[in-house]
């Protein structure tokens, strides 16, 4: 049975008003800012073939975003690490655009689970930590690994003989921190988080 306070920090109280508002914005900016910068230096923690890191800690903000604050979190998700690596060299600007959709289901996976089981955001029991360990991290992962890979095959920068690889670096290699680091962030922030009116308890608001 869903325990009647982890449901309620999903649910709008009777007269409660949530709507976007500029602090979304305000967020989101802030989300991507952070992203930049850990997607950034990530790319030079255990670099694979020049093009992917197998410990990739930006992927921890791509999770806790679209579980906080919904739709802003994932578009900060899809946007971030696009910049990244431009920033970094790691892909074409037209390769790395092909990514947004990976990146952003990558995001938006854990935002979406969160909410359609109603689990704990501060991950005090087993069923939020199975929530989260597969419709956050495992799933979207692998959809976001499939994508990835493929538009590197594509794109001529991986040979078919190395996808495989690839795609279970990319895999491995965001989901490990985003598991290590996500659990810490959620357990410790998430009680702060969501006191505040920028918690999306939807997806935008």
């Amino acid at each position: 049975m869903l325990n009647k306070n982890t449901s309620s920090i999903w649910e709008t109280e009777k007269g409660e008003s949530r709507k976007p508002m500029m602090t979304h914005m305000v967020m989101l900016a802030l989300l991507t800012g952070i992203g930049v910068a850990t997607g950034f230096f990530g790319y030079r923690i255990l670099p694979i073939g020049g093009f992917l890191s197998a410990f990739w800690p930006g992927m921890a903000i791509q999770v806790v975003g679209g579980i906080w604050y919904g739709m802003w979190g994932g578009i900060a998700g899809a946007i971030f690490p696009l910049i990244a690596n431009t920033m970094s060299g790691v892909a074409p600007i037209v390769v790395s655009l092909t990514y947004l959709p990976s990146n952003f289901i990558q995001s938006i996976g854990g935002g979406w689970a969160f909410r359609s089981f109603k689990v704990d955001p501060c991950l005090k029991d087993k069923r939020s930590m199975l929530v989260f360990t597969l419709g956050a991290i495992l799933l979207p992962n692998m959809i976001g690994a499939a994508w990835g890979s493929t538009m590197m095959r594509l794109f001529g920068l991986i040979t078919p003989a190395s996808h495989l690889l690839f795609f279970f670096v990319w895999w491995m290699g965001n989901s490990i921190p985003a598991w290590l680091l996500g659990i810490y962030m959620l357990r410790t922030i998430s009680p702060i988080v969501i006191k505040t009116k920028t918690f999306c308890k939807g997806f935008w608001a």
